[in-house]
């Protein structure tokens, strides 16, 4: 990586860091460049150099966070049996999942609380529900039995497993990744009992 990427790397991680100090404390609404450029110490054109305004900062930083946490449901959903068992491969990739969740925790309870932008939830829930869409069309056999419309089955899906990580979160991350993997199996093989 050249010194130039490598720099404009690590400014844009110290603006978004530095954002993210200032929801802490301020509604994003009231956030001003001003307060991101003083925490960060860096002066307003260098902020512009990386983004258009704090609406750009956030959707960059939603689209980044939606994108690794998508990458990770793309592994575990591709492993999805139609039987009544889970291997280990699917065990892994779902620890996987809730040890990038973990990762990210910090900033999916900022988004979610109070200080975040007006309706992180439903394009959370938008981005997750597309990619669960996008990876149920790929293996049609799974939900060839379905008898109820795909967008209801869609909505339970993704409002069960987000519910999950919320809860996770508002818990204070109680729970390591390795139990959360746990916990959703459990779920997942409860209801399938049923």
């Amino acid at each position: 990586m050249s010194i130039y990427k490598e720099k404009k790397q690590k400014t844009k991680y110290l603006i978004q860091k530095s954002f993210l100090q200032v929801l802490e404390k301020k509604k994003f609404e009231l956030t001003t460049i001003g307060d991101i450029t003083k925490i960060a110490q860096i002066n307003r054109g260098t902020f512009y150099l990386h983004y258009s305004d704090k609406f750009d900062l956030l959707n960059q930083m939603e689209e980044q966070l939606f994108s690794d946490i998508g990458n990770h449901i793309d592994e575990l959903q591709s492993r999805y049996l139609p039987t009544r068992t889970i291997d280990i491969e699917q065990k892994q990739l779902a620890d996987s999942l809730f040890s990038s969740i973990e990762i990210n925790a910090p900033i999916i309870k900022i988004f979610l609380g109070n200080h975040g932008r007006a309706g992180f939830h439903i394009r959370f829930m938008n981005a997750f529900s597309k990619k669960v869409r996008f990876n149920l069309e790929q293996h049609e056999g799974f939900y060839a039995d379905l008898e109820v419309p795909l967008e209801y089955f869609l909505s339970f899906i993704t409002s069960a497993f987000l519910g999950l990580i919320e809860q996770w979160i508002r818990n204070g991350l109680d729970k390591t990744p390795k139990e959360m993997t746990e916990l959703y199996i459990e779920i997942i093989l409860f209801i399938q009992r049923k």
